[in-house]
This record gives C-alpha cells, structure tokens and sequence, in this order.
C-alpha cells in the first residue's frame, strides 16, 4: 500500500479531510497536497514524522510500501487511557516521557 493510500485510510478512519488533517495536525495544506502528487521519495522527514505522531503510527509504516502493518510509536500506559484525544504537542511530550522512562529503566 502506498503513503497516499496508507493517509486515505487513516483520514477515513478519523472522518477528517485534507484540509482539516492540516489544520489539527499543524502542516501546511500544500504540503499534504503535495504529499498526493509526489509520494514518500521526496517528503521531508519530519512532515512524514508529524503524520506519524498524528496518527499515532510508526514512521516506517507510512513511509514504506512494503509494510502493511500499522506500528504505533506512542502506547498507553493504561487501558483507558485514549492517545488520540491528545494535541499533537501532547503526543510528542507523552512520547518523550515513554522513550525518557525505557533509557532510565530498561535492563
């Protein structure tokens, strides 16, 4: 599956647009556009790297056709805990957190 086809399914999922996955997720609407025209080959990494803390996927998900399967990068801690009801900043900060406490406490 390619990215363009990875984003139309993500977008689906969450009843959103181009237009509005710009605005929530902080890219600008050409960019996403361009994203549709060109592919992964010439995106900047970290235009892929915010749709991936977006959707809470990994970054070789979206930016390798080969892989089918979703990895999130971001897991929560507790069963009731919902990811995607926080801003991307607060994905990012909580992000930083899990990766801060896996270098402090890994064996």
């Amino acid at each position: 599956m390619t990215l363009t086809e990875k984003l139309d399914v993500l977008l689906e999922e969450r009843s959103l647009n181009k237009s509005q996955l710009s605005a929530q997720c902080g890219l600008p609407y050409t960019t996403i556009v361009s994203l549709y025209e060109k592919g992964a080959e010439n995106a900047k990494r970290s235009t892929l790297l915010t749709l991936a803390r977006f959707f809470n996927v990994s970054l070789d998900y979206l930016a390798d056709d080969e892989i089918e399967e979703r990895g999130t990068r971001i897991y929560a801690s507790a069963g009731h805990f919902d990811v995607d009801k926080l801003t991307p900043e607060g994905r990012e900060r909580y992000e930083e957190y899990i990766e801060f406490l896996a270098d402090k406490f890994s064996k």
